[in-house]
């Protein structure tokens, strides 16, 4: 096995939290600089962006929008990983699209994914959001071979005042695995979403991979001139601090964050999204 091959090891090990015998990554469940910041507390938030997002806030959204992201974990350019994904909205519900790409000649995972998404008035205020998408996933390692599976994710946000949502998100329901004894992260996240002032948003998870234990995410962001948005961010479990900017202009938003893991230092991620 080759000296990246070592490194990308150990590190997914002790800071992805998984097992070194694993051939797959966690790098699937990132999408967006925005969920960086904020410790990716974002189930419930039903403005959130790209292909990591609870799959039932796309039904909220009301113009096309397509999301580009690239993270670069702990500053290694052999733990890179970019994603893109494109939302639609129609009458009906909406639909989504998307792909990402991850590791390096040795090493690579390509996620292909497709969903639908739609929104069920329950009263003036009240409204449920539902969502469902179906994620192909594909690893290859030199010297050992490459292996394929489809993972069903599904989730649903549901409005229980104009600034309070509560979510839930789960993946890879379905058990998918690459190969024997070797299944998909399959994971469960529950979250609200609180609009404590006009400027000012509060977020909170409890995150659960059935391997590892329980984490809990906290994301705040504060919007204190436009167009200029800042955030931060915990994640426990291991104990992670993150932070970032981002920009609105009109129908573009760039965001930039950085996330520390205590022993193995910095990954910096960036995203860009447009809507027409």
């Amino acid at each position: 096995m080759s000296e990246k091959s070592i490194l990308l090891i150990l590190a997914l090990a002790i800071g992805v939290g998984l097992s070194p015998a694993r051939p797959q990554s966690s790098y699937d469940l990132f999408g967006s600089a925005r969920a960086d910041a904020l410790g990716n507390s974002t189930t419930a938030l039903l403005s959130a962006s790209g292909v990591h997002a609870n799959p039932g806030s796309r039904a909220s959204t009301q113009a096309t929008e397509a999301v580009v992201y690239t993270r670069e974990g702990f500053g290694l350019s052999v733990l890179r990983y970019g994603a893109t994904h494109v939302t639609v909205p129609f009458q009906w519900g909406a639909l989504s699209t998307g792909g990402s790409t991850f590791g390096f000649e040795d090493y690579r995972e390509v996620h292909l994914s497709g969903g639908y998404a739609r929104s069920i008035q329950l009263g003036t205020t009240r409204s449920l959001h539902l969502g469902l998408t179906a994620r192909y996933h594909h690893t290859s390692i030199k010297g050992f071979g490459a292996a394929s599976t489809v993972a069903l994710n599904t989730g649903v946000v549901l409005t229980l005042l104009r600034s309070l949502q509560l979510g839930a998100h789960a993946t890879n329901v379905n058990a998918g695995t690459l190969a024997e004894e070797e299944p998909l992260p399959s994971t469960l996240a529950v979250g609200l979403s609180y609009q404590a002032l006009k400027n000012v948003h509060v977020l909170v998870d409890l995150f659960k991979d059935i391997r590892f234990p329980m984490s809990v995410r906290g994301g705040l962001e504060v919007y204190p001139v436009s167009p200029l948005v800042l955030r931060a961010g915990i994640t426990t479990a291991p104990t992670r601090f993150a932070g970032g900017v981002g920009i609105r202009l009109g129908p573009l938003r760039a965001d930039v964050a950085a996330e520390q893991h205590q022993e193995l230092g910095w990954s910096p991620s960036a995203s860009i999204r447009c809507r027409w």
